[in-house]
């Protein structure tokens, strides 16, 4: 039986990602929760004008009268002035410039969270009691301290938030139900918004005990910290293959490139 080539496995390049069809590609990683604070509400900025600019340019191409072009003109020039200044100081500070990336897919992936809650001397006092406990564990944050209570790197995240958010959706739709007790019309109307309380009261409870059995967390009071982030911008085909082809050494038809996938999530409140 004449030998056959075993197909060589694809190379992973984890600078490329795909996400809802596209290849990504990884433009930074922020490794400091105040500065990727920071990058997020600069990008944020970035885009919304970068908007208003794609905006006005319709804007002039709708223009019905010389002088409302003219007028919208101007306008779109003393925007597109704005950006550009604060373009190259966004480069400046990050390493590269929004005007292309503003209006493409993007999006930011955190890799890497720290879970808190706040506490009060009284609890902190109780834990103290566990020999496990350890006091670099508990941090100021303004006049309330926080417990570090984990990290959670990669992987594990999506399905964290995904179970978070499922509980903050029962904790909102319990506080409904109870504002909805306390005005219902009559007993009868009384009694079925109590039938639902114990349903969601109990799915509630099961929910928190998966939670403290996988994640080790003893309240639902959390805060998240995330202290590492990664920023991909989707690529078009041509610069997928630009990007193979100088990166791998080989004609985009003929490589084997894998770019891994990101595992879908729920959206996820900022």
């Amino acid at each position: 039986m004449p030998a056959t080539d075993t197909p060589a496995a694809p190379k992973v390049d984890d600078n490329l990602l795909q996400h809802d069809n596209k290849v990504f590609f990884k433009f930074v990683t922020i490794s400091h929760p105040e500065t990727l604070t920071r990058f997020s509400n600069d990008v944020n900025v970035m885009v919304a004008q970068a908007q208003k600019i794609v905006e006005l340019n319709q804007r002039i191409q709708n223009a019905l009268t010389d002088a409302e072009k003219d007028a919208v003109t101007k306008q779109r020039e003393t925007e597109l002035q704005d950006f550009n200044q604060k373009d190259g100081i966004f480069e400046k500070v990050y390493g590269f410039k929004m005007d292309t990336v503003a209006i493409r897919p993007h999006f930011i992936q955190n890799d890497a969270i720290q879970l808190m809650s706040p506490v009060t001397d009284e609890q902190i006092a109780e834990l103290r009691k566990n020999p496990e406990f350890k006091e670099n564990d508990v941090v100021a944050r303004g006049n309330q301290k926080m417990i570090q209570l984990c990290k959670m790197t990669g992987e594990h995240i999506p399905l964290f938030e995904r179970n978070i958010n499922i509980i903050q959706a029962q904790q909102n739709s319990l506080l409904q139900l109870r504002a909805a007790e306390q005005s219902a019309a009559d007993e009868a109307a009384k009694k079925r918004i109590q039938d639902d309380i114990a349903k969601v009261t109990e799915i509630l409870t099961k929910n928190a005990e998966h939670m403290g059995k996988t994640y080790g967390l003893f309240t639902n009071n959390i805060v998240f910290d995330v202290l590492e982030a990664k920023f991909w911008v989707a690529l078009t085909q041509d610069e997928v293959k630009a990007y193979v082809e100088k990166n791998h050494g080989a004609p985009a038809a003929q490589a084997t490139i894998e770019a891994p996938k990101v595992e879908k999530k729920a959206d996820k409140k900022n």
